[in-house]
């Protein structure tokens, strides 16, 4: 029950984040919208640092581990390598966008983020080598699709889904990972 409780605190966050920015995001805003009081917050952490790494670690464990965790399940290398791009389509990018912003301008928050970055782009270098056999490519194909996929994030509009998925294949064909 009590995970519960601290649940809801992350999932707020992770709302605010989306739909205001870090500016937003505060000890009186998650409690205003939450309906309780500032004890309540400090009943679940132990101060607004606790609160954040709280916040990061399960972004982190959410968006990249768990992905990561769920694309080796997978049997064949090219099978990791879609789940982990459809995932990437999927997932709600207004977060993923707010979380980067964050990580401008707040040191903290910038060291999840290079950490979460250089964790996913290894993990696409890893499949990718498996299909290659050749690190140097592999390493450059990575860092495309991931450029791909963070950049994509930050165009006005946002690039549509299905257009997304085009680029991706495109991609797939340039480098000879075909589905």
């Amino acid at each position: 029950m009590e995970t519960n409780k601290k649940q809801k605190w992350l999932e707020e966050g992770f709302t605010i984040l989306s739909e205001e920015g870090a500016g937003s995001l505060t000890i009186e805003t998650l409690t205003g919208r939450l309906k309780v009081t500032k004890g309540a917050f400090y009943h679940h952490f132990k101060n607004w640092q606790d609160y954040k790494e709280s916040l990061l670690s399960l972004y982190e464990n959410e968006r990249t581990l768990k992905t990561i965790e769920f694309a080796e399940q997978q049997l064949s290398p090219l099978d990791k390598f879609e789940y982990v791009m459809e995932k990437s389509i999927r997932r709600d990018q207004k977060l993923e966008v707010a979380v980067r912003a964050w990580a401008l301008i707040e040191p903290f928050v910038q060291s999840y983020q290079q950490r979460i970055d250089q964790r996913r782009v290894d993990y696409l270098e890893e499949m990718i080598f498996l299909l290659y056999k050749d690190r140097e490519r592999a390493r450059t194909a990575a860092l495309i699709f991931y450029s791909l996929h963070v950049g994509s994030q930050h165009l006005l509009p946002p690039v549509k889904e299905q257009d997304l998925v085009k680029l991706y294949r495109e991609l797939q064909q340039a480098f000879h990972i075909l589905a």
